[in-house]
């Protein structure tokens, strides 16, 4: 017998039409994410120094750190999400959060302002040691 190119067509056709769908019914059912999904970036802004670490070692420079007007912002449309700013944050301050960013019909810059962290005040000099005796 010949394989004929339109029988196993219409097998196909019946076994797609008739058979379990491959997407998911999104808005009944939310959306799974696995352990290991790369999301977005999130950051915790009272525990952000402005070092500006995280915008050093950005490979495309999604992200910008001000100290002078002491915000930092990121691209998300510009982020590859590949996790080296939240390796490198000596605070831990970024997070990549398990949740995909919204969709967007137009750039958006998300812009977080940040509270400077208070400078270290100095010690106080030790007191003058006076030779008496």
């Amino acid at each position: 017998m010949r394989n004929f190119p339109a029988i196993s067509m219409i097998r196909t056709v019946f076994r797609y039409l008739f058979g379990k769908t491959a997407c998911q019914m999104y808005p009944k059912k939310p959306a799974v994410f696995f352990d290991t999904t790369r999301g977005h970036i999130e950051i915790d802004a009272s525990r952000c120094i402005l070092c500006g670490l995280c915008a050093m070692n950005c490979p495309v420079g999604a992200i910008t750190v001000n100290r002078e007007k002491h915000y930092w912002q990121i691209d998300h449309l510009g982020c590859i999400v590949c996790g080296a700013c939240v390796e490198k944050c000596p605070k831990k301050c970024l997070t990549m959060e398990n949740t995909y960013t919204a969709p967007a019909n137009s750039k958006k810059v998300k812009k977080v302002n940040v509270t400077p962290p208070p400078k270290p005040k100095k010690p106080a000099p030790p007191p003058p040691v006076s030779d008496q005796g």
